[in-house]
């Protein structure tokens, strides 16, 4: 067992090494990190624009406060995918050590997106107007994002090390340097968006977004609405914690590829009234959470409560709170679970099994679809249930404790009993 543990750390460590430093994943990671607030500020204010008690809504109606209320869901998760292509391009220059750059890279990503973003012909009053829809400034236009962020980032990246930069002399006011620093890649960057735009224009009659959207992202999109894809990655971030390495940040930004846009579609239909259509979302994940990877609320609970050894009964004590935020590293490494072949089941397969319940109780209407986009991590439980589904978010995750208390206790005890009697030993 210990040989066959050995191996499969050293294939696994090498490889989420690597996929941890791939500069691509890493800018998308960081990306979303950055925005995160933002998602949740627009989630928080959806809430309040379309909660459904007594004469609120009349009332939201009848003062206006309604619109301004919806004012803040337009401009968070509408504009997601322009919030996106700046933090992608900011984030990519500051993970190069790049960070004086990083501002500049991202204004850069912003005028190349709307470069390839497509212009509505409109009247207006008998007047003609040009009119840059929000279209493809949300969710159809998050694929779109993320390639200009990160083809930006390289070319802003490979021109700087090149020393291609307009060099001021010694004495002029460094934020006037570094304006000067980012024309010739401002000049590059500009010129090889409007050659892209203007070749799609001119091949198709349609702009890169839309071109794109159609061809790739809407595809892609439908590989994100899987269940299958996103317990296989469930499974990966499991297996890589239990051989020490941080599973989530190896599986996250692959995570939010596939599944944040579904989250912003969600929390855009939710804001305005219209029904949510995606079940697996970022905030699918954040309400499966239970205690963090692996679900390990329920063995929180078991050592609060069932332990017999001191070693357990303490380490409950210490980890019920963290755990209830969702934060569980003090259960991984305390218990430990890491390489430890008698918890490797129920750490690695309990979320595959909340995930499939969780699932088809959403796919049957028992439960809420998740209706923003995302969480945010350390939010307590249950209060995450509410904000995710609903009332029905919450009664979810009670179930879904109770199970995994359910689940961990016999594989617990064992671990729990082996503790109690080298305890015993010891005061013999």
């Amino acid at each position: 067992m210990q040989k066959m543990m050995d191996k499969m750390e050293s294939v696994l460590a090498p490889l989420a090494s690597k996929i941890g430093g791939n500069k691509i994943l890493k800018a998308v990671s960081t990306a979303f990190n950055l925005i995160m607030p933002l998602i949740i500020i627009g989630a928080i204010f959806s809430l309040l624009s379309t909660l459904s008690i007594g004469g609120y809504q009349d009332f939201l109606n009848s003062t206006g406060i309604g619109k301004i209320l919806g004012l803040v869901s337009r401009f968070t998760t509408d504009l997601m995918a322009l919030y996106v292509v700046f933090a992608v391009g900011y984030a990519y220059l500051r993970n190069e050590g790049m960070s004086g750059d990083a501002i500049p890279a991202g204004l850069l990503s912003i005028l190349a997106f709307f470069i390839m973003t497509p212009l509505a012909e409109v009247v207006i009053n008998d007047v003609p107007t040009t009119m840059l829809s929000f279209d493809y400034l949300g969710s159809k236009g998050l694929f779109t994002g993320l390639l200009v962020g990160l083809l930006v980032g390289y070319i802003y990246t490979f021109i700087i090390n090149k020393g291609w930069v307009i060099k001021m002399p010694e004495g002029v006011p460094p934020t006037v340097a570094k304006s000067f620093s980012a024309l010739i890649p401002g000049f590059v960057i500009t010129a090889f968006f409007l050659i892209i735009n203007g070749v799609f224009m001119f091949m198709i009659g349609a702009t890169f977004s839309e071109w794109f959207y159609s061809i790739i992202a809407a595809p892609l999109s439908a590989l994100s609405g899987s269940v299958i894809t996103f317990l296989v990655l469930l499974l990966v971030c499991q297996v890589f914690w239990f051989f020490g390495i941080h599973g989530g940040q190896v599986t996250i930004p692959f995570m939010m590829i596939l599944f944040m846009q579904a989250g912003v579609e969600n929390q855009a239909a939710f804001a305005n009234g219209q029904p949510m259509t995606h079940i697996v979302t970022v905030g699918f994940l954040f309400i499966l959470m239970l205690g963090g990877a692996g679900n390990t609320i329920g063995l929180s609970i078991d050592m609060l409560l069932f332990s017999k050894s001191k070693r357990y009964q303490s380490l409950g004590k210490l980890c019920i709170l963290p755990s209830l935020c969702n934060i569980n590293e003090p259960v991984i490494f305390g218990l430990p679970i890491i390489l430890n072949p008698v918890m490797a089941i129920p750490f690695i397969f309990v979320p595959q099994i909340t995930a499939i319940i969780a699932y088809f109780a959403m796919n049957s209407g028992l439960v809420s679809l998740p209706r923003i986009a995302m969480g945010a991590t350390g939010t307590p439980l249950l209060f995450d249930g509410w904000m995710i589904a609903g009332i029905s978010g919450i009664i979810l995750e009670i179930v879904l404790m109770l199970l995994t208390v359910v689940i961990y206790y016999p594989f617990f005890k064992v671990q729990d009993n082996i503790a109690l009697k080298e305890e015993q030993t010891i005061s013999e």
